[in-house]
C-alpha cells in the first residue's frame, strides 16, 4: 500500500474528498476559455485545508468507470465519477487534457506526456499546502489511476484570466506574480533544489542543475551547450523557494474579491528567477504571436522582476527543446551565448524579445 499526499492509491480505484462521494452543487463554467477553471462567480472558496481529505475508497468499477476509450487513445471520451458525468468542454494541451463534467461544475484532467504519475502528486500536494498559505486555488476532489491514465477532479473556481495585451495589464498582472512570489517565498524555509515540493533521493545538488534537467540530453550536442552550464552557475548563490513552475496570464483568474491560481503540475524547488523567466517569457511569446509589437514600456516592466539573461537564454532553449525536433536549429549559438552573457536586465529581456521575434519569423510555432 502507498501513500500519496494523505490519500492511499491503489491500481483501479481512486481516492475522493469527504463529500459524500458526489461532485454536485459547483459553479457553471463557459466553453473554453482558461484551461483548468470556470469563469463564472461562486460564493464558494477554493482552498484545501488536509482535513478536507478522507481515506474512501471507491471501486472504479461502480464510481469511476471511463468508456469510449480506443485502445492506445490519448483521450478519455466520457468517464462517470459517482453520478457526475464528464463529457462536457474538452482543452487538449501539450501534457494534460481536461473535460468539464455535463453540469460545468467540475473538471477532470488527464494528465499524460513526461511523467504524469509525478506531476499528479506535485500538483495534489502543492494545492493541498498553498490553500494553508492564504493563495485562492481550486479545490481537489478527488485523484487517482485508470489503467495507464492519472487523473484528477477539481472543483471549477470564479474568475476571468488575466490579459497582457497593454504595459497596463502587464503592470498588474506584475502585481499579481509579485504578491504569489512573496508568498511562496515566505512559506520556504532551508529548501533544497528539486521537482516538486517533497524532497527527493533524487534531487540535483544545485539550482544549475535543476535547470539543467528540465532539458532534455539532444540539448547537450549544441555548441551553446558548454557556454550555458558555465552561465547558470549565476542562480547557485540565490536561495531555493516553492515555485508554481509554469507561471502565465492565462493562470491567474480574477475573481470579484480574490484571485485564484491554477495548474501547479509543474511546481518545484529553486530560484525564484525560474518562475520570473516564466513570467517574462510568456507575456513576450503570447504578445508577439498574437500580433502585437512589445514597447519599451513592456520590456522596462518585464526588467524589473530580474530575471538574469543566462535564465532567460535557458528558458527560450526549454521553449524549442518542446516544439519540432528542427526548431532548435533555428537557435544560433552566438545569439543565445550573448543572451547568457547579459548582466543588464533590460537589454537581456530587449535581446529575448528580439530572438522569439526571429524565431517566430522562421516559422517556429508558438
Amino acid at each position: 500500500m502507498e501513500r500519496i499526499h494523505g490519500l492511499n492509491q491503489f491500481p483501479e480505484t481512486v481516492w475522493a474528498a469527504n463529500m459524500g462521494h458526489e461532485l454536485a452543487g459547483l459553479v457553471p463554467r463557459t466553453p473554453r476559455q482558461c484551461g483548468n477553471s470556470c469563469k463564472r462567480p461562486t460564493d464558494r472558496k477554493a482552498t484545501n485545508p488536509p482535513s478536507q481529505w478522507a481515506d474512501v475508497l471507491i471501486p472504479v468499477s461502480a464510481s469511476a468507470r471511463c468508456s469510449t476509450r480506443a485502445e492506445g487513445a490519448p483521450v478519455t471520451k466520457q468517464c462517470t465519477f459517482g453520478s457526475t458525468m464528464y463529457d462536457g468542454d474538452q482543452i487538449l494541451k501539450p501534457l494534460s487534457i481536461t473535460r468539464s463534467s455535463t453540469d460545468r461544475r467540475s473538471m477532470l484532467k488527464v494528465y499524460r506526456g513526461i511523467e504524469p504519475r509525478e506531476r499528479q502528486r506535485r500538483e495534489v500536494d502543492a494545492l493541498t499546502r498553498v490553500g494553508r498559505w492564504g493563495i485562492a486555488v481550486p479545490e481537489v476532489l478527488a485523484a487517482g489511476r485508470r489503467l495507464d491514465e492519472y487523473w484528477s477532479i477539481f472543483r471549477v473556481v470564479p474568475g476571468d484570466a488575466r490579459i497582457t495585451r497593454t504595459d497596463v495589464d502587464v503592470r498588474a498582472y506584475l502585481c499579481d506574480v509579485r504578491a504569489l512570489a512573496a508568498r511562496l517565498a515566505a512559506a520556504s524555509n532551508q529548501l533544497a533544489p528539486g521537482a516538486g515540493w517533497e524532497p527527493s533521493l533524487s534531487d540535483p545538488p544545485d539550482h544549475r542543475q535543476y535547470l539543467l534537467d528540465q532539458l532534455s540530453p539532444r540539448c547537450r550536442r549544441y555548441d551553446w551547450w558548454t557556454e550555458l552550464i558555465g552561465e547558470l552557475r549565476v542562480v547557485d548563490s540565490e536561495p531555493a523557494v516553492y515555485l508554481h513552475g509554469d507561471l502565465k496570464a492565462e493562470h491567474f483568474l480574477l475573481a470579484e474579491h480574490e484571485t485564484y491560481v491554477v495548474d501547479w503540475e509543474a511546481c518545484g524547488r529553486g530560484p525564484a528567477a525560474c518562475d520570473f523567466a516564466d513570467v517574462v517569457f510568456h507575456v513576450i511569446r503570447d504578445l508577439l504571436y498574437d500580433g502585437t509589437s512589445i514597447e519599451e514600456p513592456v520590456i522596462h516592466l518585464l526588467a524589473e522582476l530580474g530575471a538574469p539573461g543566462a535564465v532567460l537564454a535557458w528558458r527560450l532553449v526549454r521553449w524549442l527543446d518542446r516544439r519540432r525536433p528542427h526548431d532548435m536549429s533555428m537557435l544560433s549559438s552566438g545569439v543565445l551565448c550573448e543572451l547568457a552573457h547579459e548582466g543588464n536586465t533590460f537589454a537581456a529581456c530587449r535581446r529575448s524579445a528580439q530572438t522569439v521575434a526571429d524565431l517566430q519569423a522562421a516559422g517556429v510555432p508558438r
